[in-house]
């Protein structure tokens, strides 16, 4: 009996260190020394930048015939960076095929802010494409004007119906007859000599652009920069427990022998459940857009496991439209890096790549421009 309470007083203990790693974090080392005299219990822990180190204080706790109080906690960050090349297309719209009005449209660099990447681009003059953005047809006329003169008389027989003008055939469309010269027949002068000025014309046609479209390209590199994890040590002094016997005391532990059994067997079963909660615990998360601009709001969660990486929104009462973010939490994205993530909707399977390595993956997609999309396939 006396082995086994003190069995269920390590299981106590045990349990007391391991209920406060659930509520909290698990720490990387633990460590006792004796420093000067001084009796000294340090826990490490790693942790990313979003965790709160005020949850990694515990309240006074035993621990190996010492009672241990918090004395002080030190931070180390660990800073990360990481870069990559960029080009985005920008597009710009000009009344006329005019490089400098078409770089007047064109800042010379813009910023970029993505996925947690910023930096500036610069404007690749090479890549410029000027096209039309449209056509509409205008309408005009061509006319030509002739003289034909040294007539004897003011005869149409003499004015040809048509001519050519550059390439083009033109109708007659007017007639002008003026007198060069007379004669005396008689006593009277009459018209003896003519001239015919002879107008032709004819309608065209043609095409204009209405606009022009320029599309470039900016290109630069850009960086993404933060702290990776934290690593945290939490410093307890203690003092040492003096043990007090005395009936129904077991080697000074202030706990009656039913009332260890008692407990062991609670702490037995607290353990089972808190290992259980621990393996079930989500690890991918759905948000909508909130009310605000950048504010989430999340609407599910799930376990996936890294040989099984997806998720189904089709079986949710409510099924959400527009824009849909899934974060992966750090642990599984670490697992699924460079590898495909499904997510299961209404419209069909949207499958991208999992980027984030050293924190949590971030994705977006517009669920109902994905929905467009597949209805258009299908009709």
């Amino acid at each position: 009996m006396k082995h086994f309470a003190k069995l269920a007083f390590c299981l106590l203990l045990a349990l007391s260190m391991m209920t406060s790693a659930f509520a909290a974090e698990v720490p990387d080392s633990l460590v006792t020394e004796n420093l000067n005299g001084q009796q000294r219990l340090i826990k490490t822990y790693t942790l990313s930048p979003d965790v709160d180190p005020d949850a990694l204080q515990e309240e006074d706790f035993t621990y190996d015939g010492f009672l241990y109080t918090w004395a002080y906690t030190t931070k180390e960050e660990h800073p990360y960076q990481d870069s990559k090349s960029v080009t985005e297309t920008v597009t710009v719209e000009t009344s006329k095929d005019d490089l400098t009005q078409i770089l007047a449209e064109l800042a010379p660099s813009i910023p970029y802010d993505q996925d947690g990447y910023t930096g500036e681009l610069t404007l690749n003059h090479t890549t410029l494409k000027t096209e039309a953005a449209g056509y509409t047809t205008k309408h005009s006329s061509i006319t030509e004007t002739k003289v034909i003169g040294n007539l004897d008389r003011n005869d149409m027989s003499y004015v040809p119906a048509t001519t050519i003008k550059n390439g083009r055939t033109l109708s007659l469309s007017n007639v002008e007859w003026q007198v060069t010269g007379t004669a005396l027949v008689g006593e009277a002068l009459v018209p003896a000599q003519y001239q015919a000025v002879a107008t032709y014309s004819a309608s065209t046609s043609y095409n204009v652009a209405t606009g022009y479209v320029t599309t470039a390209e900016y290109t630069g590199d850009v960086v993404s920069k933060g702290i990776e994890d934290i690593t945290y040590t939490v410093v307890y002094t203690g003092s040492e427990i003096i043990p007090v016997r005395g009936a129904g005391w077991i080697d000074g532990v202030p706990f009656p022998i039913p009332v260890l059994i008692l407990l062991a067997l609670l702490a037995l079963g607290l353990l089972a459940a808190g290992l259980l909660l621990f393996l079930r615990r989500k690890n991918v998360y759905v948000y909508v857009p909130g009310e605000k601009p950048r504010e989430y709001k999340l609407i599910a969660k799930y376990r996936v496991k890294p040989e099984e990486p997806s998720i189904d929104l089709r079986d949710r009462e409510t099924v959400p439209s527009g824009t849909v973010a899934v974060e992966v939490k750090r642990a599984l994205a670490k697992k699924l890096h460079g590898k495909e993530f499904t997510v299961h909707t209404p419209a069909g399977d949207h499958t991208y790549t999992i980027q984030a390595e050293r924190r949590s993956d971030w994705h977006e997609f517009d669920l109902s421009a994905e929905t467009q999309a597949e209805t258009e396939v299908t009709t």
